[in-house]
C-alpha cells in the first residue's frame, strides 16, 4: 500500500513539474513579432499596429495583456502577425480564442472579397504555450512554425 501511494504521489509530481516547465517559459512578443516578420516571406508589406488598435481587432481587453506585438499587411491580403504574452494561462485561453475569431472574421471578409486569401486562413500557424500566442497568416507556414518553435524552448 505504501509503495502505491508513493507511486501516486511520485506521478503527481512529475506531472505538476511538467506543467509548471509549460507556465515558466519566457519569450519576448516583440523579438518573435519582429524576427516573423524579418524572416517569413509575405507577399504585401507589413506595417505595425499600435497596441490600442491590436487589442480592438482582436477584440481582448487590456488587462488580459501584459504585451503584445502585431503587424498588418494593407488589407489586399489576410497576412497578419500577432504575437500576444497574457497575464496569465487563463487570459491567454482568452487570447488564444480570440485570434480563432480574429481568423473567422477574416476568412468572411475575405471570401468574396480575395477568394485566394482563403488558403492562407485555413491553415494559419497558431501557437498557444503557457501564457504565450502566436499567430501568423501567410503562405510560408514552414518557417513560419520554426521561427515560433526557435522561441519555445
Amino acid at each position: 500500500m505504501k509503495k502505491q501511494i508513493i507511486c501516486v504521489l511520485a506521478a503527481a509530481l512529475l506531472v505538476a513539474s511538467g506543467c509548471a516547465k509549460n507556465t515558466n517559459i519566457t519569450m519576448d512578443t516583440s523579438a518573435v513579432a519582429d524576427k516573423l516578420i524579418s524572416t517569413v516571406k509575405f507577399s504585401d508589406q507589413m506595417s505595425a499596429v499600435d497596441d490600442k488598435t491590436a487589442l480592438k481587432l482582436y477584440g481582448l481587453k487590456s488587462e488580459d495583456v501584459t504585451k503584445l506585438k502585431v503587424y498588418e499587411s494593407t488589407g489586399a491580403t489576410a497576412e497578419e502577425v500577432a504575437a500576444f504574452e497574457a497575464k496569465d494561462d487563463t487570459a491567454a485561453a482568452v487570447v488564444k480564442e480570440a485570434a480563432q475569431k480574429r481568423i473567422e472574421d477574416q476568412k468572411t471578409g475575405f471570401a468574396d472579397y480575395q477568394p485566394k486569401e482563403m488558403a492562407k486562413l485555413k491553415a494559419p500557424v497558431l501557437t498557444a504555450k503557457g501564457k504565450y500566442v502566436i499567430l501568423c497568416v501567410s503562405d510560408d507556414n514552414s518557417t513560419a512554425q520554426k521561427v515560433i518553435d526557435g522561441f519555445i524552448k
